[in-house]
This record gives C-alpha cells, sequence and structure tokens, in this order.
C-alpha cells in the first residue's frame, strides 16, 4: 500500500551529492559516460580508493518532515541483457547516515567508503553491463512515501606491462592456392598502443581484390552449455588495394586509441568475458572472404605521474648519425685575381675532374669562377679609329714574361688609336710614358687552375687525381667515358662490369 502511494504522491525530499577528494576540495578524475538518453559526467575511482563526499537533504515542503532513517549504500552489480530486471550484486556496503527523525532545514551528511575493493572495472557492452553506483534512501515515516537517488561512478583498474612477449608468426591458407604467413609483433597490448606486423604471400593463385584487418569484440554471457556469445566490428583498417604477387610483404601499423576499447575481461564473477580478436579478411574478385583470426590481450596501462612526464621532456628518439656539416662561406666575387701572389691549388677533398661543372663550394663555374675571372681579365676594345697596323686582342699570359712582352707592345701603339677606349690611358707624373689601367689585372696569378676548364670541343684531358684517391675509379669499365660514383666506400658499376 505505501508502494501504490509513492507512485501518486511527489518525492518529500530533494537528494544531492557531491563526491570530495581527501583535501575536501571536489573529486576531480571523471569521464564521460553513455546512457540510454545522454551523456554523463561521472567521478573515476581505483581499486582500494576511499570514496566520500557530503549528501544534501532539502525538504521539499513547509512542513516537518519525518523519517525512519537515512543511509547511503555502495553497490557493484553485473546486469545481463538476458535477464532483464535482475541485477547480480558482487558489492554491497552500506552506511547509515541518521537515525529515525525529522527534518525541517536542508541539512548535509558527510560520508566516507574507505579502501574499497573495487576488483571489477566498469563495463558498457551490447549484452552485458557491470556498474558501480551509490544509493541514497530517505525511509519516510508511516504512509509518507520513501526518496531515494542512485549516483554511478566509474572504476578503472590499471596494470602493469609485462616483459616483451614473443611475436605471434603463423602459416595459413589454402592448399595449391594461396598460402600466406602473417606476423605480429606481440600478442598482449595496452589500450593506447600500436599493431605492428607483416603479411607475405608465399603463394598466390586466387585474384584478390583488397585485403584488411578489422578489430572484433566478443562478448560472452553464462556458462556450459547456457552459454551465449554476441561478436561486435568495432575498427576495419584497409591494409592492401589491389592483387598482391607471391613474395610480396604488406606492412600493418594499426593505431588502437581512435577506438573505443576496454581491457579483456575473463569469468567476471562467473557471469560474463570479454575479449579481442584481431581478424585477417582477403577478398577476392568474386566477393568471396578469406579470414584468419588471432586472439589479442588488451590491459590498460598505468597513466605516467607528473614526474615521470617532467623526466622525459626533452628526450626525443635517439639521434641515427652525426648533424650535417656546416656549409663553408660562399667565394668572394674577386677571388683569385692579381691581388694574390700564388695560383690556387684543387681541393684534397675529392678528384679534380675536367667534367666537373662546380667549384669547391658547390657553386657553378658560371656563377662564381667565371664571373671572377671576367672581373680580372677584361677583353680588350679594338679601336674603332684607323691604326697603322691591327692588333689583335692579348691572349691571357700564363708567365710574367708574356704579361711583360704584352705591356711592351701596348705601350708603342700611338695615343690617337686609343682615344675611343673605355678607359683612356692618362699620362703619368713622370713624363711622357703612358701606364694603362687594363694591363695590371693580367698577372700570371689571376688565371685559375687548369682542371677547372670546361670546352665544347671535346672531352678535356683527366688530369691526374689528388693524392690518396687514385684507387677509387678501378673498378670502371675500360673506355668508359664517364667514371663510376662512389657510395659509402663501395664502387657501383653497370651490368657489364660485374660490380654490383
Amino acid at each position: 500500500m505505501k508502494g501504490l502511494f509513492s507512485l501518486v504522491q511527489s518525492a518529500p525530499c530533494r537528494i544531492d551529492l557531491e563526491f570530495k577528494s581527501e583535501d575536501g576540495k571536489a573529486h576531480k578524475p571523471t569521464t564521460m559516460v553513455k546512457t540510454k538518453k545522454e551523456e554523463e559526467e561521472v567521478p573515476v575511482y581505483a581499486s582500494k580508493e576511499t570514496v566520500r563526499g557530503e549528501i544534501r537533504i532539502t525538504p521539499m515542503t513547509t512542513k516537518k518532515l519525518e523519517h525512519q532513517g537515512i543511509k547511503i549504500q555502495l553497490l557493484g552489480q553485473i546486469e545481463l541483457s538476458s535477464e532483464r530486471g535482475t541485477a547480480h550484486e558482487f558489492v554491497s556496503l552500506v552506511r547509515e547516515l541518521a537515525p529515525p527523525g525529522d527534518l525541517t532545514t536542508a541539512k548535509v551528511f558527510p560520508f566516507e567508503f574507505k579502501d574499497v575493493d573495487l576488483q571489477y572495472d566498469s563495463y558498457r557492452g551490447q549484452a552485458v553491463r557491470c556498474r558501480y553506483l551509490l544509493r541514497v534512501s530517505v525511509t519516510g515515516k508511516g504512509m509518507a512515501p520513501d526518496a531515494r537517488r542512485e549516483f554511478n561512478i566509474w572504476v578503472t583498474n590499471y596494470e602493469e606491462a609485462s616483459e616483451a612477449a614473443a611475436p605471434i608468426k603463423m602459416e595459413v591458407g589454402i592448399e595449391d592456392c594461396l598460402h600466406i604467413e602473417f606476423e605480429y609483433d606481440k600478442a598482449r597490448y595496452h589500450l593506447n598502443d600500436v599493431v605492428v606486423g607483416r603479411i607475405y604471400f608465399l603463394l598466390v593463385r586466387i585474384k584478390l581484390k583488397h585485403m584488411e584487418v578489422e578489430i572484433r569484440r566478443k562478448e560472452t554471457t553464462g556458462a556450459g552449455t547456457a552459454a551465449h556469445s554476441d561478436s561486435e566490428t568495432l575498427a576495419k583498417y584497409e591494409i592492401m588495394d589491389g592483387a598482391p604477387v607471391r613474395g610480396e610483404s604488406v606492412p600493418i601499423r594499426l593505431y588502437l586509441t581512435p577506438y573505443d576499447l576496454a581491457p579483456t575481461y575473463r569469468d567476471v564473477n562467473n557471469k560474463f568475458s570479454v575479449r579481442y580478436f584481431l581478424n585477417l579478411v582477403l577478398v577476392d574478385e568474386e566477393d568471396r572472404r578469406y579470414f584468419k583470426q588471432q586472439e589479442i590481450t588488451l590491459f590498460r596501462k598505468r597513466p605516467n605521474t607528473t614526474a615521470e612526464v617532467a623526466a622525459n621532456v626533452g628526450t626525443g628518439p635517439p639521434k641515427l648519425g652525426a648533424p650535417p656539416p656546416a656549409h663553408p662561406p660562399a667565394a668572394p666575387a674577386n677571388a683569385g685575381t692579381a691581388g694574390s701572389s700564388q695560383p690556387q691549388e684543387p681541393s684534397r677533398s675529392e678528384p679534380t675532374s675536367a667534367v666537373n661543372n662546380s667549384n669547391g663550394f658547390g657553386q657553378p663555374l658560371g656563377a662564381g669562377a667565371s664571373s671572377s675571372f671576367e672581373a680580372s681579365h677584361p677583353e680588350p676594345k679594338q679601336a674603332l679609329s684607323p691604326s697603322p697596323a691591327p692588333i689583335p686582342p692579348a691572349a691571357p699570359a700564363s708567365t710574367p714574361a708574356a704579361a711583360q712582352a704584352v705591356a711592351s707592345v701596348l705601350a708603342t701603339i700611338p695615343p690617337a688609336s686609343l682615344s675611343v677606349l673605355e678607359h683612356p690611358p692618362q699620362p703619368s707624373p713622370e713624363g711622357d710614358v703612358l701606364s694603362l689601367p687594363a694591363a695590371e689585372p693580367l698577372q700570371a696569378a689571376s688565371l685559375p687552375a687548369e682542371p677547372l676548364q670546361v670546352t665544347d670541343a671535346g672531352p678535356a684531358e683527366q688530369p691526374e687525381p689528388p693524392l690518396g684517391l687514385g684507387s677509387a675509379l678501378e673498378s670502371s669499365p675500360a673506355g668508359s667515358e664517364q667514371a663510376a660514383p662512389v657510395h659509402g666506400g663501395l664502387t657501383f658499376g653497370d651490368e657489364e662490369s660485374g660490380v654490383l
């Protein structure tokens, strides 16, 4: 009769609950849990933690609220879809908050469940649900209805990462039609791990269209002959598109973080189990499917603490090799001009060849060396006025004696023939001897090294390589115009030379 009256009467009071931490502040670790109607933010706890907080009871009327007692329960329940309306409790703890009495105004009651053993994780699946809740009950006196409200909590337990297990390797297929070998790096992964593996085709006589990897979850409820299983595909990841050939290897790299996964559970309170499988699926051109399942174990890894995260800051992956050498400064535009007393020597770092079209700093000759040569050796201008005897342009001198001979010939030219030059001669302060400003850069020291010349008439003569590099070209085939490139101390030639 009291239950019938409670259906037509409103709740006598309002019940609110606030979870607290040890220092009296609000409990921070929370998560979003999907319910039938909407998502709900619930606090997160682990096994052996203390559940504490405050309950506030507020009467809904101005009359005095009489009750038979106020209590709070911490319950752990397993609900199966095949047994609707029946909850199997595996945890039941009760705390009495107030003895029978009455309430006239809002009152706050603190509570605490210390070091609770929450051995199973919270789980919501298709056929089973494992949950924890706090139930607050205010028992009405006489015919007054009872007030009850439930508050969910979420339990997550962590496991330590075990030692690296041996990889999974298996050869499967259809006789004389398809033989494949698949390999996964391990059989136990945490929820944020990466599945790494490969598929190797030993024999292919079927026209395959594509291949994919699936993550499947299998829920089993009951035991023995009453066991019932439900499977669900959580993710599909295509790893191949097109027909493979014999000897082909297809890599696998599947990240688990984006998917809604839970750890593997085995015989939770003898009511249900949850297992995960990696399903390898091959589809041929006739849409026939060939698959092979491999069970894996998932666990929840304990997150890094603040100290561990701070210790790992700045420690990246190992460096693969030494840092690249710094680039040398670019050659100045006037390098190798008349100001230098000795001709520049070719670098000893690599052999100098007549077909080498770059200088020692990686610049093309037309950009660096040619500009400096032209700056130091301007082409002589021919006189436009009649002259007693036409004089051809002077060739670059290669010795000091030749330079003096050219200077003496130019000194005999009459001043009238030089009147139209771009730089007219100027008389020296000592007398009538003319000094030409363009004659000074024609010294022998301004000429570049001979091996740096490039001509189009034909292949230039091969100079002698520097010391210590004469054996680098021995494996090139006879009669070849270009030397074989050298990589890492090994010589690679063409097919005729036989060098690989």
